[in-house]
């Protein structure tokens, strides 16, 4: 971590302007790398998360590496990691080895992604509860009570939200 609080991965942006992006995008970027970042991820995943999810199209690395002025090893690294949590998916053109990514256009699977570590944590902290004894063993069960009702709510305002959507269309 550098002394500004910035993984050294991160780099600059570029500047705004014509090839670069404006002021807004540029801090909307830096805004998800660092959100990210305290999810526990690397900063410079984060804002190639926040670069993809203003693309309309999906993009290479080549491309990701001309635009965001990062390294391309660095970038493949975060690609894969974002693939890894569902946000992003990979494809090919035919014809072509190259390989393009685009954000996932529905983020109800990060909630879901999320949930799933919830559900584990939730399963982790139920197990702890006859191991424990008093105080202890209200707080866990209390904790589990507590994030198995978030699992829970979160999948009905997924479901909801789809339903909603599915409706619309």
């Amino acid at each position: 971590m550098t002394d500004d609080g910035n993984t050294p991965d991160a780099g600059p942006l570029p500047p705004p302007g014509p090839g670069g992006f404006s002021d807004a995008e540029a801090s909307f970027i830096s805004a998800m790398g660092s959100l990210m970042e305290r999810w526990g991820l690397p900063q410079a995943t984060g804002r190639l998360f926040g670069y993809l999810l203003l693309r309309n199209k999906p993009v290479d690395l080549d491309t990701m590496t001309r635009e965001l002025g990062q390294a391309k090893s660095g970038l493949s690294v975060a690609a894969r990691q974002l693939e890894a949590w569902t946000l992003v998916r990979r494809s090919t053109r035919p014809g072509s080895r190259r390989i393009d990514y685009e954000a996932v256009g529905d983020l109800q699977h990060l909630l879901l992604v999320n949930n799933a570590h919830m559900r584990k944590f939730t399963e982790t902290l139920n197990a702890g509860v006859p191991v424990a004894r008093g105080e202890a063993r209200d707080r866990l069960a209390s904790l589990a009570g507590l994030f198995s009702g978030y699992v829970e709510q979160t999948e009905a305002l997924v479901a909801d939200w789809e339903a909603r959507r599915a409706a619309a269309s």
